[in-house]
């Protein structure tokens, strides 16, 4: 039984410092191809996404922490190590082990821009709970709508303003600077505008393909070398205006598809639709707006081309929907998950 339970705990260790590397080499740059596939592949193992799901919670602990009075109080002595404990009790983690565990989370979603001493301003981060939404007014005036559990980091210079998309969506209201373009980077994407109104839908683990929807305006969108922080001069780049929609994936772009301009970024009033998308990437969209995970069972049934509409109040009653109209079946595991598997009712 001891034999057992040292490689069991060994086991635990290894996962959990698996999904530590991984968190922060995404939280660096964009994966590489090859990485991109090693991580989906590893992400089907249901201990190793379980382990990096908790880190992606805390995640959003920290931004909800650094954005809330608790950040204010993290600036006062004494304050980190309060919060250390606080961490500490809340996740279960051994006092010493919990040190290194949280600066290591720290360094990977960027708390240290919260300390006072840091010589030269770094960027600012916003993030919008799950099942929440949240809009931030820049420094310069533009707007950003940040859809449920999304985040972004603002660095503004003298001739640059740039927005990095962590995660999820976000809808922007870019005040017009011709001498200040407005940059927004995204997994292997690149935008610039001027001023101009359009959506950044980041697409997700299992979705890796950034959407860029404009409303008005011109935009500009170029694709980015995985890996790479700079775009390439001459790399493939496309103009869209107004109702007009480009993907890129794996640093390709799509070829440029027309929209309802009247119904971009609909989901700003709660409504989401789907035509011919992936079931990865709705399935994506609604856990952003539930509380328990809806779980793909299978790498096939991720590209399962869905079309579909909700709204983030439904968001609970999406997977009857699709159970409905797909050939799949759909199980309510004991802590709330909701597992989607191939399958017909009269299976």
């Amino acid at each position: 039984m001891t034999t057992g339970n040292s490689h069991l705990q060994t086991d635990i260790r290894r996962v959990e410092a698996e999904a530590r590397e991984w968190f922060m080499l995404r939280g660096e740059r964009s994966l590489s191809g090859d990485e991109q596939s090693a991580f989906d592949e590893w992400m089907q193992q249901v201990h190793n996404r379980g382990a990096y799901q908790r880190l992606e919670q805390i995640d959003r602990s920290l931004a909800a922490l650094a954005a809330g009075a608790e950040g204010a109080r993290l600036r006062q002595p004494g304050g980190l190590s309060g919060w250390l404990d606080k961490l500490n009790n809340y996740f279960g983690i051994a006092p010493v082990a919990g040190l290194a565990f949280a600066c290591t989370l720290m360094l990977a979603v960027g708390v240290v821009y919260l300390a006072p001493w840091q010589a030269e301003p770094g960027p600012q981060a916003y993030a919008a709970e799950l099942a929440q939404q949240r809009t931030v007014t820049l420094d310069d005036g533009s707007r950003v709508t940040l859809g449920g559990d999304s985040a972004i980091e603002v660095a503004f210079s003298d001739d640059r303003r740039s927005v990095k998309l962590l995660r999820g969506q976000a809808f922007f209201e870019v005040s017009r600077d011709p001498a200040r373009p407005f940059y927004v980077g995204a997994r292997d994407a690149e935008i610039r505008v001027v001023g101009t109104r359009f959506d950044v839908h980041a697409g997700s683990t299992l979705h890796p393909a950034t959407k860029v929807t404009v409303e008005e305006g011109i935009v500009d969108v170029a694709s980015r070398p995985a890996g790479e922080a700079a775009v390439s001069q001459s790399g493939p780049k496309v103009r869209l205006v107004a109702g007009q929609q480009v993907r890129v994936e794996q640093s390709r772009l799509s070829h440029v598809t027309t929209v309802d301009s009247t119904q971009v970024a609909s989901w700003r009033q709660g409504k989401f639709s789907y035509r011919d998308a992936p079931l990865s990437e709705v399935v994506a969209d609604a856990n952003r707006y539930r509380q328990k995970r809806i779980v793909i069972g299978t790498r096939e049934l991720e590209n399962l081309r869905v079309t579909t509409a909700f709204t983030a109040d439904q968001a609970d009653t999406l997977v009857a929907m699709l159970e409905q109209s797909l050939p799949v079946r759909v199980f309510k595991e004991p802590d709330g998950r909701v597992v989607i598997w191939p399958g017909t009712v009269e299976d």
